[in-house]
């Protein structure tokens, strides 16, 4: 389903009259590609997604890291299981901190030494971020005047010598990366939503895998 009504959202964004349907079949091919490139782009799916019994070495630390995020809510944690996840101690929730991105362990009454950890816990996003929908309501746009198919402003203006990216006419705004298939713009909101796998460099609770 896609995240753009054409009525509702598309050509309210483009100033283009609901009963004006001209356009449909060229927006509706433009925010189904624009959308798709989103998505691949971030590589991020904006839905919950629950995770049971995720293990992971507790490395000693206090706090822990688990392989998706956002983290939005927590369902339990054990300490001290077995590597296959068997066993362990259920904390309270008292004693943690949940954050978007680690769980922070409060002082409990075990050894510092947790061996393996494991966590149930729900991460991703409840529905499309205005950011990111912003992101492709620019990016439907651009595409509209790349493609020559509005009157005021023009289309692609200049490219680069490789044709990686192209500037847009007066009412383009900033350049267009051709490698990902959206605006510079639209690639800049969409930063904080890409999924990135990187190792966090202080010392935490690490991935088992």
């Amino acid at each position: 389903m896609p995240f753009c009504d054409l009525n509702t959202d598309v050509k309210p964004w483009l100033g283009i009259p609901v009963s004006n349907t001209e356009y449909d079949s060229v927006l509706t091919i433009f925010r189904d590609s624009v959308e798709a490139a989103v998505l691949s782009y971030v590589e991020t799916e904006f839905t919950l997604t629950p995770i049971t019994n995720e293990i992971l070495d507790s490395n000693g630390s206090d706090t822990i890291v688990p392989r998706n995020s956002p983290i939005v809510s927590v369902q339990a944690i054990y300490t001290a299981v077995e590597s296959d996840g068997s066993g362990g101690n259920l904390l309270d929730t008292s004693h943690y901190r949940v954050d978007t991105d680690g769980i922070t362990l409060r002082a409990i009454n075990q050894p510092r030494g947790r061996f393996y950890v494991r966590v149930d816990y729900t991460y991703g996003y409840d529905g499309l971020p205005p950011e990111v929908k912003h992101a492709i309501l620019m990016s439907i746009d651009a595409e509209f005047i790349r493609k020559n198919k509005k009157t005021v402003g023009g289309g692609v203006t200049s490219r680069s010598k490789k044709d990686e990216s192209e500037s847009l006419g007066a009412s383009g705004g900033a350049g267009w990366d051709t490698k990902v298939g959206l605006p510079l713009e639209a690639i800049a909101k969409l930063q904080t939503y890409k999924q990135s796998f990187e190792f966090p460099t202080q010392p935490m609770a690490t991935r088992n895998f």
